[in-house]
């Protein structure tokens, strides 16, 4: 079947039916454009949050080494002082070490006489 033909006049009629379609796609578009702004404005503000997220992890990562070191370095100190102790103990020689009597106040008055004198002699 042949469409019918269509007239100047017959055109015309349709010039409303056409705006009305036009205007119907442009809303249509407006409203699709909104929604993907709305869309993209999310998206960055989650962008937005998680690279705050990743900078809080960085530098708590950062802390942690900080910490790590400084344990490390403790680690590496309180070894080297066993080292110099165990050395130490080699050379000084065997533990026990012999104790030292602690001196009695007899003890000391026999080897210091003159130091302590009584009120009563001159």
């Amino acid at each position: 079947m042949i469409p019918p033909r269509r007239t100047p006049q017959s055109s015309q009629g349709d010039v409303p039916d056409i705006t009305r379609v036009i205007e119907a796609m442009v809303a249509t578009i407006m409203q699709q454009s909104t929604a993907m702004m709305h869309q993209h404005e999310a998206s960055v503000q989650r962008q937005a949050a998680s690279l705050e997220q990743q900078q809080m992890v960085m530098q708590q990562m950062e802390a942690t080494r900080v910490v790590a070191e400084d344990a490390h370095r403790q680690h590496m100190e309180a070894l080297r002082q066993l080292e110099e102790n165990r050395v130490a103990a080699l050379v000084l020689g065997p533990e026990p070490r012999p104790q030292v009597k602690e001196w009695s106040l007899e003890d000391f008055l026999k080897h210091h006489p003159r130091e302590v004198q009584r009120e009563d002699e001159p």
